[in-house]
Order: structure tokens, then sequence, then C-alpha cells
């Protein structure tokens, strides 16, 4: 074939005289199908990690929650306006998330060293088998930080919730 978008169309008219044929194109399909599987799988295991990180800032919130029931208690005498502590526990969600997208994005990238790394010992050469574009890095950091204000958000207006007299009085 002239162009490499006949292959195929060319691939499937030798298939229906009856012989059987082998291209690049070929295998090209089968790596693309391969390569999709393991994206799905990945994305599975990523969106698990992602719902257990989630539980557990929510987990940790509440619990920061529980701990300052009675600095709560002593903002809201003091007058501190209600918005501003439901402000303080989001921003530490926030916090909470950024730092964990950071680590992740630090564990993705030594990950992705050491998969270069042992692809050019085992002959890759200098190909690269691991990229990850900065974009891809920037939206990682920024959705887990969503993440941690999601899920921080349900504490954050508990303790908006708690009234001054009961959080003075918590021990």
């Amino acid at each position: 074939v002239y162009d490499i978008e006949q292959v195929e169309e060319v691939e499937q008219y030798i298939k229906d005289l009856g012989y059987n044929t082998y291209s690049m194109t070929s295998y090209r399909n089968e790596m693309k199908d391969m390569a999709q599987m393991i994206q799905l799988i990945l994305g599975g295991l990523g969106s698990i990690a992602m719902l257990v990180s989630a539980i557990s800032i929510a987990n940790t919130m509440t619990m920061a929650i529980y701990e300052r029931t009675k600095e709560i208690g002593v903002m809201k005498v003091l007058g501190c306006e209600l918005k501003d502590i439901k402000n303080m526990f989001l921003t530490e969600a926030a916090a909470i998330g950024f730092l964990g997208g950071i680590i992740g994005l630090d564990i993705c990238y030594g990950l992705s060293y050491v998969i270069n790394i042992v692809g050019a010992q085992m002959g890759a050469g200098d190909t690269a088998l691991s990229i990850i574009p900065m974009w891809l890095a920037a939206f990682g950091v920024c959705f887990s930080t969503m993440v941690g204000i999601i899920s921080g958000y349900v504490p954050a207006v508990k303790a908006v919730k708690i009234t001054a007299l009961s959080a003075i009085r918590h021990d």
C-alpha cells in the first residue's frame, strides 16, 4: 500500500479471499487493546484508592472536630463567624488533599524513573517507556485537592452546627 490508512482495508480484502494476513497494523491494534485494558484496570485501582483517601480525609476531619470541640466553642463565644470556622476546616482538608497529591505525584515520578531505567537496560535505548505530562501532574494535584475539600465539607458543616455551650462543656 502507499498509505498506512489503506492497510486495514487491504488486509481485510486479503482475508476475504481466504488467506491469513498479519501486518504491523494488526500488531498495533492488539497493543492498543492491551493498553486500553491496562488503563481500565489501573483506572479502577486509582478510583478505589481515591475513594479510600476521601473516606480517610473525612474521618481525619471528623476526629479533628471532636478533638477541637472546645476550641470551636471558644471561637463561637468570641464572635468568630460561622463561615470562618467552616473555611478553617475546609482549608485543612484541602491541605491534606494537596499534600496527598504531591506525595502521590512524587511516587509516580519515582516509579516512572525506575521504569525508564529498567527499560533502557532491557533494550529500549533512549526511548522513554513512561512519560508523565505536566498537565496530568497538575490535574492530579488539583483533583486530589478537590477531593480533600469535598471530603471535608460534611465535617466542616458539623463543626459549624455545634452549639457554643455544648462545645465548651465537652470533655
